[in-house]
């Protein structure tokens, strides 16, 4: 809990991190750009998010790592959402980053639920920050990232990992993302409603 809440985008070796696609080094400005960029910049950001953080039902290292600073974000445009001096500009655009946040989590979380359901007598690492331990680390040179690809570097314990530690920072946000299933913009009702029911399925145990 203390890690989640407190750790800081620097402090995440992200370049060393598998996402869908290779490796997460674009993580930050990705980020950057959903959190101070225009709407247009935001929602690719976003996209780019999605497609690196989930892929046909698959969590990556950089998976939970993500997921931290998605779910910091929308915690914080939902409490800003409500606040009755916004502009409409900046009430929509906050709904947009809102909306955002829940698509990329809604099949992250399914994911979850569906591997917590089906995978038995699997215990993962004691902590999330044993995931960031050089052993599970991807070296600095990437001369040789295709064979690494190929031989499937990840073991299952560090898979179950990546999925387990998701899936407990998702059931963090429980509650915040109930409140927005009231909440009175459709777009923001809908996303909150989907994303609610894959976390209580990951809840129930899949």
């Amino acid at each position: 809990m203390a890690f989640i809440k407190s750790v800081k985008m620097e402090d995440i070796p992200w370049q060393r991190l598998i996402s869908s696609y290779g490796r997460a080094a674009a993580f930050p400005q990705w980020f950057h750009a959903m959190a101070h960029g225009d709407m247009e910049a935001m929602g690719h950001a976003a996209e780019q998010l999605a497609e690196e953080l989930e892929h046909q039902s698959t969590l990556w290292h950089a998976t939970p790592f993500g997921v931290i600073f998605a779910m910091r974000m929308f915690g914080e445009a939902a409490n800003d959402s409500v606040k009755q001096e916004l502009s409409e500009q900046k009430r929509e655009r906050l709904n947009a980053l809102i909306v955002a946040i829940l698509n990329i989590c809604q099949p992250i979380a399914a994911a979850c639920a569906d591997t917590l359901g089906h995978v038995v007598e699997m215990e993962p690492f004691l902590s999330i920050t044993d995931l960031l331990r050089e052993s599970e680390l991807w070296p600095e040179d990437e001369e040789e990232d295709e064979e690494r690809w190929e031989d499937d570097p990840v073991s299952d314990q560090a898979f179950y990992s990546f999925v387990y530690y998701t899936a407990q920072i998702l059931l963090l946000y429980k509650k915040d993302i109930r409140r927005l299933c009231d909440s009175s913009c459709e777009e923001v009702r809908d996303a909150a409603e989907e994303l609610h029911a894959e976390v209580e399925r990951i809840e129930a145990g899949g």
